[in-house]
């Protein structure tokens, strides 16, 4: 087990708040809906949506396998709906015009109370699945700059904003924290999505973007200009500014863009539903991906994170939905810590 992955751990054991520290006390504040789910109906839906980011990116290719293990296991017909990012659908899945989305951990949070990147609170969101953990994320740069760490990014150009996605500058912009860089230090380039934004570093009109690892997008984005992720520093400085986020440094594992020993951030990424889809149909889904998660694993390199042990995580911090609660009990990963977690955040 990795250095960045035990400490992760150790950090979910005890963390039950994962905002940024400005945030802390409105999130306190901040009261979960843990309300029963409002549809009773015994009949599977015919059809069900996943609400994922652009293509190219981890959460759409996640999103793209599960609705074809979906359709193909449950009779449901399973389809992706692409959005520039959770800013984007989360109003749909709270009002049940979408069943399913692919979410941080951290994101979901801001989403139910109406913190953060969130201006009201989307109170409907459960949790379906755990998810993939590590999901990793880093600062991208032209393999041939001369930017090797964070603190070289002063007055350089980064991409910024990612409107519907709002939730990548937030990390951005801790990671510019771990290396001294505030805000005003840098040249600000808004697009209105991550795509955008990691396409311009190889297109010259950035320096810089976060990005995920081991997403078609940095394939694509490397086969025109040759990219690299700057290598974080793995301190504890580091891990104390990542810990309201629910996230740490680990190191990344080899693949596009990692040159050498190269350590960026990893967070849990939910599969989240909402409480007006129905117990049947969220366990009968639920327990079509844990059965078929071998086949899952050959889809894309991602599911081989999106292990069991990952599926009912006992940090939580937005409620799990009474049907995948039912599923994981009879799988017997839901124990009393589960429960105890539940009472707590729901009061």
């Amino acid at each position: 087990m990795s250095r960045g992955i035990r400490k992760w751990l150790a950090i979910s054991a005890v963390a039950v708040v994962i905002l940024p520290q400005a945030q802390v006390a409105g999130a306190a504040a901040a009261k979960l809906d843990c309300g029963p789910v409002t549809s009773k109906s015994e009949d599977l839906p015919r059809s069900m949506a996943i609400g994922t980011n652009p293509a190219g990116t981890g959460a759409h290719a996640m999103g793209s396998a599960l609705a074809a293990v979906t359709s193909k296991a449950t009779g449901i017909t399973g389809k992706v709906q692409p959005y520039n990012g959770p800013n984007a659908w989360i109003s749909l899945l709270d009002n049940g015009e979408l069943e399913f989305g692919v979410i941080n951990i951290l994101d979901a949070k801001m989403a139910a109370t109406g913190t953060g990147n969130y201006k009201r609170p989307f109170r409907s969101i459960r949790v379906a699945a755990g998810g993939v953990f590590p999901f990793t994320a880093g600062l991208v740069v032209r393999e041939k700059s001369e930017i090797r760490q964070v603190s070289d990014l002063k007055g350089k150009r980064m991409a910024w904003d990612f409107g519907g996605h709002a939730i990548n500058q937030t990390w951005q912009n801790a990671m510019l924290e771990m290396g001294g860089v505030k805000a005003g230090d840098i040249k600000q380039v808004r697009f209105s999505n991550l795509n955008d934004g990691v396409r311009g570093v190889a297109e010259g009109k950035v320096d810089s973007s976060i990005s995920a690892l081991g997403i078609g997008l940095v394939e694509e984005v490397n086969a025109m200009e040759p990219i690299r992720f700057i290598n974080l520093p793995d301190t504890e400085a580091a891990s104390k500014i990542l810990e309201p986020y629910g996230a740490s440094i680990v190191k990344a594992a080899p693949g596009t863009g990692v040159k050498g020993e190269t350590h960026v951030i990893g967070y849990p990424l939910h599969l989240v539903t909402s409480s007006k889809l129905s117990e049947k149909a969220v366990y009968s889904i639920v327990k079509a991906w844990w059965d078929n998660l071998a086949e899952l694993q050959t889809l894309h390199p991602l599911f081989k994170r999106w292990e069991k042990k990952y599926q009912a995580l006992t940090n939580f911090t937005v409620p799990y939905h009474p049907g995948a609660v039912k599923f994981y009990k009879e799988a017997g990963v839901w124990t009393a810590k589960h429960d105890a977690r539940t009472k707590e955040i729901c009061g």
